[in-house]
């Protein structure tokens, strides 16, 4: 990015922090320069405190609200030396155990050597009155961890790294974490960091660390096991393994052989055999599937007793509710009363949701308390809708807490368990095998679990495939809906997707009711024919708002893929205008009125209720909200997640990308009034049955199809989804 302005430098001291933000590293400070005069400055400063000497550049801006401030683009800053200073910053409140009268006492008592008594003599401290020699001991571990957090964030600063890696580094390796990184940058790219390994590799050159050096060597099997953790697999073979492992990192297999026996050693690995497949796993993924297999098989063996009467309780709720149910449905309702853990599965229109209903009216006629939940809050508030009673995120239901490592914990779990007799799971084929573990870890002993879903559609984004697992495996009792009832009948998006779900190619040349297809012989074309759909034809023939239309694409990359399409569509639907804000990011511009992702859990990430005023925690891969605001000069973009906004600083900005096209895979639990979905060129393994049936059964009331006639039939023909390493099938049948 370039500038139009020239660099002006600032230096001065820190005497007031106006507003700062620990979350973003966004500050506003007044700094007094060397001529006294008194200057606002404002940018990302992360943990920037009163009494810092600062060497800054940026330039003077006028805000309309604030007047003169300077924005600080680069900076230095340095620990006061003289004994006002010293003073300032004790007295800032930013040292635990030290308020203005002991910062007044420390200084007069020790001058220009206060930092070096409380960092090396503390018990020196102890001589004031008011300070224990306990207190003391307090006050020094305080000062040397606000020491090591401005220590780590400069280093982070000089090798280009985010100010943001500084709170999950600190709480994981505290004062020594400079040097854990140091010796081993290849930390750096597992969650939450997310950097790659070359990324890694560069910093490990920086260190001095050598091609062959086992830190490296451990670096790159862990990052391949994390990649393909990522990309569903829950463990690899260790002949791919160490293969793939050899290519990335350019040495010998055999070293690498051997490195795998000290990480198995030092159990950060766990290598078995399942079946003929020499098996490697994380030591958490290993973990995640043994809890779900034992779980799993426990709920299975629990006895049940059913509730007396329970069949003429259906019989009353159905005629008191006026519903049909058919045999396959009352079989699916009474399976809930009948075993620890049930599936209810079938495709669009086959009465899930009326299914849904009434087992939950009759848990309420049975005494039985209950939770229900889904893993997406799109999927939680349609549950809502549909049934008129709460739902919740899988993640809220569990109480989601941020981990010392910048990772997920839940507050639910054995010893917490959640208070509900019945636990009601809906889009549970969206269930990856760290949340399957969790859901079932949280469950009091004899509580039972209902899973509802729909088999057919794409496995979860995360690891394994606990859904169909579970169905594959057949040890959990399951009734599948295959009826399509009539008010479903009428609806070609849902008689398409149950032909498409079979391998029938739908009539495209129908285009009447809900469902159309448009021929486009060129990327271009049907690029352009998006566009044009969603801005103009769609608004135009069926009163449906671009805001409400959804282009679902195969793939990422090429014409038709999302980065291509968002960068068209933004054009089109949200053009650059005076006095909307924007920030660039590399080729990407983020614009006021954007639509975008959140694109990698975080679980630290803030944010407050508009409504309620809350203020929580958590932001994950696939939430979806609209850029609210952009301050262009404090480099912040404010995003609003339905009820939920959180501010993003620009180093932040990697988090989210453009969300007026998304992948099939990003669309799962959400519904759209209208669906566009661009079918050209694409790789030849996303061109699959189970993508194209979950982009169609995203639509709610339009689905129209652009792109190749020949390219839609081959992912109706393909019905091979591409394979997931996971031994959760077999050992739930015991062919471990």
């Amino acid at each position: 990015m370039t500038d139009d302005y020239s660099v002006e430098r600032l230096q001065g001291r820190v005497v007031d922090i106006v507003f700062k933000s620990d979350e973003t590293g966004y500050c506003v400070a007044r700094v007094k320069d060397d001529e006294d005069n008194l200057i606002t400055i404002v940018g990302s400063m992360p943990f920037l405190g009163n009494g810092e000497c600062i060497d800054a550049e940026g330039d003077y801006v006028s805000h309309p609200q604030y007047g003169r401030q300077f924005s600080v683009r680069s900076y230095q800053r340095y620990m006061p030396t003289d004994t006002e200073g010293i003073f300032e910053y004790l007295a800032s409140g930013g040292i635990k155990g030290i308020g203005v009268k002991t910062a007044q006492m420390i200084v007069e008592r020790f001058g220009e050597s206060a930092f070096e008594v409380i960092a090396n003599e503390p018990e020196k401290l102890a001589k004031i009155r008011g300070i224990s020699l306990e207190k003391a001991y307090r006050i020094q571990n305080s000062f040397l961890q606000a020491g090591a957090l401005r220590a780590l964030i400069e280093f982070l600063a000089f090798h280009r790294l985010p100010a943001y890696f500084a709170s999950p580094l600190l709480s994981r390796f505290g004062s020594e974490a400079i040097d854990f990184v140091t010796r081993d940058p290849y930390l750096l790219c597992a969650e939450p960091f997310g950097v790659g390994f070359s990324a890694a590799d560069s910093l490990a050159s920086e260190f001095g660390i050598d091609q062959e050096a086992a830190v490296r060597l451990d670096g790159a099997l862990i990052y391949e096991l994390n990649f393909n953790l990522q990309n569903g697999h829950v463990f690899i073979p260790a002949d791919k393994l160490v293969a793939v492992t050899a290519s990335l990192a350019k040495v010998s297999n055999d070293a690498l052989e051997e490195r795998l026996v000290y990480l198995e050693e030092d159990r950060k690995i766990v290598r078995v055999q399942n079946g003929d497949i020499d098996a490697v796993y994380l030591a958490c993924a290993f973990r995640w599937e043994t809890v779900t297999t034992e779980e799993t098989k426990r709920l299975v063996k629990m006895p049940v007793k059913r509730p007396i009467g329970l069949t003429k309780k259906l019989e009353k709720i159905e005629k008191n509710s006026a519903l049909s149910l058919v045999p396959l449905q009352k079989e699916a309702i009474l399976s809930c009363f009948e075993s620890g853990i049930s599936i209810i599965t079938g495709g669009p229109g086959t009465g899930k949701t009326t299914a849904l209903l009434a087992a939950i009216e009759l848990l309420e006629s049975c005494g039985f308390t209950y939770l229900l939940a889904a893993p997406t809050g799109r999927a939680a508030d349609r549950m809502s809708k549909v049934t008129d009673r709460d739902a919740s995120t899988l993640h809220r239901m569990l109480e989601s807490v941020p981990d010392e490592w910048g990772g997920m914990s839940f507050k639910r779990n054995k010893s917490n368990p959640l208070d509900a007799d019945v636990i009601i799971v809906d889009e549970a084929s969206m269930i990856d095998l760290n949340m399957s573990a969790s859901l079932l870890d949280a469950l009091r002993p004899h509580a039972r679990l209902v899973l509802v879903g729909d088999v057919d559609q794409l496995p979860p984004v995360g690891a394994g495939r606990f859904f169909k697992d579970l169905l594959d495996s057949g040890i959990v009792p399951a009734v599948r809906l295959t009826e399509i009832f009539r008010q479903a009948q009428d609806s070609d998006i849902i008689m398409n997707a149950h032909m498409i779900n079979k391998g029938e190619m739908p009539p495209l040349q129908k285009n009447n009711k809900d469902f159309y297809f448009s021929s486009n012989r060129t990327a271009q074309g049907a690029s352009s024919a998006v566009c044009e759909l969603i801005a103009n034809r769609i608004p135009e023939r069926f009163g449906i708002d671009p805001a409400d239309v959804q282009v679902i694409c195969p793939s990422r990359r090429n014409t038709c893929g999302t980065e291509e399409l968002n960068m068209v569509l933004q054009a089109r639907l949200n053009p650059p205008e005076n006095g909307k804000g924007e920030l660039q990011v590399g080729k990407l511009t983020f614009r006021q009125g954007d639509r975008v992702m959140q694109t990698k859990n975080n679980y630290n990430r803030t944010w407050q209720d508009i409504q309620t005023r809350e203020l929580g925690a958590g932001l994950y891969n696939g939430d979806t909200g609209v850029i609210e605001s952009v301050d262009s000069r404090g480099k912040i973009l404010t995003i609003r997640f339905d009820t939920k906004v959180s501010e993003y600083a620009f180093s932040e900005l990697g988090e989210i990308e453009h969300a007026f096209a998304i992948t099939a895979h990003k669309s799962q639990g959400s519904e759209y009034r209208a669906v566009i979905i661009p079918i050209f060129d694409c790789p030849a393994r996303l061109l699959s049955r189970n993508l194209l049936y979950t982009a169609v059964t995203r639509a709610k009331e339009l689905l129209v199809i652009v792109g190749r006639e020949d390219m839609t039939r081959q992912m109706v023909v393909n019905g091979n989804p591409a394979k997931r390493y996971s031994a959760l099938k077999r050992r739930l049948k015991n062919e471990y």
